[in-house]
């Protein structure tokens, strides 16, 4: 894509607690365990999806193999000539992401994906699916196409040049590139090295629509209506950021690394964001008010036009995590990691308002999914709230 689609900074999805010689052999760890997790994708899922279906296959009786027999196993074949298929396109992106990367030539330097990282490449590839396929649309529209729709509201054609909107959380670029598109000065932010690997690759290594082909429901054989849905082939992207135009007046660029680290005491007024527009983002924090923070201060006040354009459930990431975890250690309190901070709305909203920011629109109960099978028989839907919150300029 050029000038308008690259990465600007690499500060890295790590903490600043370390010295800085070991920061960089963790960081090195942390990219080439992802990138593995790319490459053992296609092992993985062959071992986890259709071996143990078929182990449990031979162990029915013989009348229930006969009944099962040769529909079953020629589905499973079929999930396995899909998985090749998604392992093809995720070893590219591999290839393309150790380069960008820099990441050591020899794979014996790699470090092993663990488990999570393996479920995450798997995640992924729905992903793919919901922010850059044809058949993602509606659910973009959902929530991107809300937020865009904001934006042109606030921002004639003419103005939109000079507009500076910030996306945390900005996963494989959709959103943040849309938005570049339509005219704004447009900055992505992401902390995870697989959706940095593959934003990276879907924006600046494609060359055309419906390039590669992906199998993005595969993974699960549960509230399936058809076996044909299950390896549904979905082509992808249904826009290439190489051929699209995008404005000569607008500009696009990614950042990677922790966004409250990043964007956190922006002290000139001149590089702060008119607009930080946050899209199932603020549950992935540990605390949320540190989010908070970092959006306040980076918004900018002196004339009160800051604005945050906020869309979303309250689905906390590290719950589960502070449930299990037992008690922080008490002289741990400069670490954000070991805790979960979750806020119902009715707090979250108060919270907000006490740290300068008036709310011009609220709305909640909209119903949204995320990377959900269309066809599927049954899926998960938030009860997301959509805000557009301003922040009080000084002396409000």
């Amino acid at each position: 894509m050029g000038e308008n689609a690259t990465t600007a900074e690499h500060n890295g999805p790590l903490g600043s607690h370390v010295q800085p010689e070991t920061e960089e052999v963790l960081e090195q760890r942390a990219l080439t365990s992802t990138l593995n997790s790319l490459l053992v994708y296609g092992k993985a899922a062959h071992y986890n999806l259709t071996k143990p279906r078929l182990a449990a296959l031979s162990r029915l009786s013989s009348r229930h193999r006969e009944l099962l027999t040769p529909f079953y196993t020629d589905h499973l074949a079929a999930v396995d000539r899909a998985i090749e298929r998604n392992a093809e396109f995720l070893m590219l992106v591999a290839r393309y992401g150790a380069n960008e990367f820099e990441a050591p030539q020899d794979l014996r330097e790699w470090e092993g994906a663990t488990s999570f990282q393996i479920d995450q490449a798997r995640s992924s590839v729905k992903q793919i699916y919901r922010d850059w396929s044809a058949e993602g649309a509606a659910e973009r529209d959902a929530c991107y196409g809300r937020v865009i729709r904001e934006l042109n509201n606030l921002y004639s054609r003419e103005r939109r040049s000079e507009v500076r909107v910030l996306v945390p959380g900005a996963g494989l670029g959709r959103l943040a590139y849309d938005i570049a598109c339509e005219g704004y000065v447009s900055q992505g932010n992401e902390f995870s090295f697989h959706m940095l690997i593959l934003s990276n690759f879907l924006l600046n290594h494609t060359t055309s629509e419906n390039q590669f082909t992906i199998y993005p429901f595969l993974h699960t054989f549960s509230h399936t209506s058809t076996a044909a849905n299950q390896i549904r082939a979905i082509q992808i992207p249904d826009k290439c950021p190489a051929t699209f135009h995008i404005s000569t007046a607008s500009n696009f660029s990614f950042t990677a690394g922790s966004f409250t680290e990043i964007y956190a005491n922006i002290e000139d007024e001149a590089d702060k964001w008119d607009v930080i527009t946050t899209v199932f983002f603020l549950d992935t924090a540990h605390n949320v008010l540190e989010y908070i923070d970092v959006i306040s201060q980076g918004l900018k006040n002196s004339d009160g036009t800051g604005y945050w354009v906020n869309f979303g459930p309250l689905l906390y990431h590290f719950e589960e995590e502070q449930n299990s975890s037992g008690v922080a250690v008490a002289n741990d309190a400069d670490r954000q990691d070991g805790i979960s901070i979750e806020l119902p709305l009715d707090y979250l909203i108060a919270v907000i308002e006490n740290c300068g920011f008036v709310f011009e629109k609220l709305e909640t109960g909209i119903k949204t999914t995320y990377a959900a099978d269309e066809r599927a028989m049954g899926t998960w839907v938030f009860d997301s709230v959509f805000w557009v919150a301003r922040k009080r300029k000084s002396g409000e």
